[in-house]
């Protein structure tokens, strides 16, 4: 730390400009900046920021079927596949880097990812719906989605978007 501060000195009396310490590290802290600084913690940042994009599909769509007095176990079907659908291209594009496959390839992977952490999301949408009836369904869908988005991003960024092996 001594150092850092000798080195600051001396940096300002040749005249160049003070180290400018982050927003990050002045408000978490150097470790949790440093924390935050990592790619795969900035990665997750992005796929949550799909995530809040394809959520808001998602939930939309949910609510305008729910209006409509559709079942709630289709609403939320045809929900989950709009949303599926806008965050995989959200997800290639500024997410994940470019894996390598086929589009169509990436496109079954990324399917087969998300249709275990949304049928995992799914499941925890109808445990609510049937056991809490009086909660609003939109509190269940939002739970949901809360616990599948860990499940979602592990499989995502180490299977559906796994960079594919060269072939030799």
């Amino acid at each position: 730390m001594q150092e850092a501060t000798a080195l600051a000195r001396t940096s300002i009396a040749l005249g160049a400009a003070p180290p400018r310490e982050t927003f990050a590290a002045r408000f978490v802290g150097p470790r949790l900046s440093s924390l935050l600084a990592h790619p795969l913690a900035q990665g997750f940042a992005k796929f949550l920021s799909v995530g809040v994009v394809g959520l808001a599909v998602d939930a939309s769509i949910f609510s305008a079927l729910d209006h409509a007095h559709v079942a709630p176990e289709l609403s939320r079907a045809l929900s989950l596949l709009a949303a599926t659908m806008v965050t995989w291209r959200l997800n290639r594009s500024v997410t994940f880097a470019a894996s390598g496959r086929r589009q169509v390839a990436e496109a079954v992977r990324y399917a087969a990812v998300a249709l275990m952490a949304q049928g995992f999301s799914y499941a925890v949408f109808l445990s609510i719906v049937y056991s809490v009836p009086t909660l609003p369904r939109l509190f269940a869908l939002l739970a949901g989605a809360g616990l599948a988005a860990f499940a979602g991003f592990a499989g995502h960024r180490f299977y559906a978007f796994k960079p594919a092996r060269a072939v030799s």
